[in-house]
C-alpha cells in the first residue's frame, strides 16, 4: 500500500466506520465494509480520477452497505442463531434407516459373494471400481462381449439370490 493510500486511511476510517455502522446491523461487519470500499476505492483515487475522496468513499460504503444488507436479508431465512440449532432438523438418516441400509448392504456382498469368482470378478470392477467395458475385458484379457455376458449373469444371480424369501434376517 502506497503513502498515499495509508494517509487516505489514517485520514476517512473514522468518519466511514461510523457511517457504515448507521447503515448495517449484525451479523455484517462495518470493518469489512470499510475495508472492501477502501480496496475499491484506493486504485481510481491513486489514478488521480477522484475529484471529492470523501464522497466517493462514502458513495462506495454506502452501496456496499445496501448489498450486504440486501444479502443478509435474502439469506436470513435460511440461517439459525447459535442458541435455536438444536431445533433444526437433521438431514441423516434415522437409526432406523442406517440399520436397514446397512442389512440391504450385508444381503448384496453375501449375493457377491455367491457368484462365481469370474463373474463376481467382472461385477466387482464394473460397479464398485466403476470401470468400462472395454478396460475390463483388457485388464482380464477376454473380449468385451464376455465381459457383458458376465454382467448380465451377474446381475441374473443376484437378483435371484436377493428375491429369494427368507433373505430379511
Amino acid at each position: 500500500m502506497t503513502v498515499k493510500a495509508l494517509s487516505l486511511l489514517a485520514r476517512h476510517r473514522g468518519a466511514l466506520l461510523a457511517s457504515v455502522r448507521r447503515r448495517v446491523r449484525p451479523p455484517v461487519e462495518p470493518a469489512d465494509i470499510v475495508q472492501e470500499a477502501f480496496a475499491r476505492a484506493i486504485p481510481a483515487i491513486e489514478a488521480g480520477r477522484v475529484v471529492d475522496v470523501h464522497a466517493f468513499l462514502h458513495g462506495i460504503a454506502r452501496n456496499l452497505s445496501a448489498e450486504a444488507m440486501r444479502q443478509q436479508q435474502r439469506w436470513s431465512q435460511w440461517l439459525v442463531e447459535a442458541e435455536h440449532s438444536e431445533q433444526v432438523a437433521d438431514d441423516a438418516p434415522s437409526p432406523e434407516a442406517h440399520a436397514a441400509g446397512r442389512h440391504e448392504l450385508d444381503r448384496l456382498h453375501g449375493a457377491m459373494a455367491a457368484l462365481p469368482p469370474r463373474c463376481r470378478e467382472v461385477f466387482a470392477m464394473r460397479h464398485v471400481e466403476l470401470l468400462e467395458k472395454a478396460e475390463i475385458a483388457q485388464r482380464l484379457g477376454i473380449h468385451v462381449k464376455q465381459v457383458e455376458r458376465q454382467l448380465r449373469h451377474a446381475l441374473m444371480l443376484c437378483s435371484r439370490i436377493l428375491a429369494e424369501p427368507g433373505q430379511d434376517d
